[in-house]
C-alpha cells in the first residue's frame, strides 16, 4: 500500500519567456510525491568484543578469540552475515593509586607501573535475516560481545521502487494539472519540464575490514539454543517528490 501526496498546484506566468521579449505564457506548474513501504530486507546489528591480558599479545588473543566465538555462534543463527570491523583499540593498564594527569606524562613505574592491558573491538554486522536480528542481539550478548544492539534496518537496493514512485507521482501529477486546468476553465497543453524534487541520501559508508586469525580452543559441549526475539521490522518507507510544468494550450 502507498500513498500519494499533492502539493503547490498554481497557476504561473512563464518568466523565461518574458525575459525573452516574447508574451508569457501561462502554466501550471504540480509538485507531486508518492511514498512506497517495502519491508527492509537487510539488518545492522553492532557490539565490542573485549579482551584482557598481562600482555597487549594476550590481551589482543583474548579479543579475537571471543570474536571468533561469537562469529561462529551468530553463523549457526544467520550463515549470510557479514562481520566488519570499525575499530580498534589496545590500552595500557595501572593500577588504581596512579594518577595521570592529561599533559603530565609520568614514568610506568611504581604506582604507575603498567600492570595489564586491554583490547577493544568494534564490530558491525550486515545481515539478510531481518527478521532474526533480534535473536542475534540475544545471542552476541550470551557469547561475551559488550553492548549488543541493531543499528537500523534497510534496503539493499531501492532503484526500482524509486522507479515505481516517480511514475506514480508523474501520473498523479497529470490528474491534479488536468483537475485544476478544468477548474480554472482553461485546456491542458503538453509537458514542458520535470524535475525530481527526491534527496537520495548518502552513498554506502567506507569501511575498514578487519581480520584476524583465532587461537586454537578445546571442544566444548553444545550450548542451549539461543533467546529467540521474535520481531518484524517496520517497512521503510522511500519517498519521491516530482515537480511537473505543464503549458496551457491557447
Amino acid at each position: 500500500m502507498h500513498r500519494l501526496v499533492v502539493l503547490l498546484p498554481i497557476l504561473v506566468p512563464c518568466a523565461a519567456l518574458a525575459q525573452t521579449g516574447e508574451a508569457p505564457r501561462p502554466q501550471i506548474v504540480v509538485t507531486s510525491a508518492a511514498t512506497i513501504p517495502s519491508p527492509p530486507d537487510r539488518a545492522v546489528v553492532s557490539f565490542s568484543v573485549h579482551g584482557e591480558g598481562a600482555t597487549s599479545d594476550e590481551a589482543v588473543r583474548a579479543m579475537v578469540a571471543k570474536r571468533d566465538a561469537i562469529e561462529k555462534g551468530l553463523a549457526g543463527v544467520s550463515g549470510q552475515s557479514e562481520l566488519r570491523a570499525a575499530q580498534v583499540a589496545i590500552a595500557e593498564v595501572r593500577g588504581r593509586d596512579c594518577n595521570r594527569n592529561y599533559g603530565n606524562p609520568q614514568l610506568s613505574t611504581g604506582e604507575c607501573a603498567i600492570i595489564g592491558y586491554t583490547a577493544d573491538l568494534q564490530v558491525e554486522v550486515r545481515t539478510s535475516a531481518v527478521n532474526d536480528a533480534g535473536t542475534m542481539v540475544s545471542l552476541a550478548g550470551r557469547l561475551g560481545a559488550t553492548n549488543p544492539r541493531i543499528d537500523r534496518f534497510f534496503l539493499a537496493e531501492d532503484k526500482e521502487i524509486r522507479r515505481r514512485g516517480i511514475a506514480e507521482a508523474l501520473a498523479e501529477a497529470k490528474l491534479q494539472a488536468e483537475a485544476i486546468a478544468r477548474a480554472s476553465g482553461v485546456k491542458l497543453g503538453s509537458v514542458i519540464s520535470v524535475s525530481n524534487l527526491s534527496f537520495n541520501g548518502p552513498g554506502p559508508y567506507d569501511e575498514i575490514v578487519v581480520t584476524a586469525q583465532g587461537v586454537a580452543a578445546p571442544p566444548a559441549p553444545p550450548p542451549p539454543p539461543p533467546v529467540a526475539i521474535g520481531m518484524k521490522p517496520r517497512a521503510i518507507e522511500t519517498q519521491v517528490r516530482v515537480q511537473v510544468v505543464y503549458a496551457i494550450q491557447p
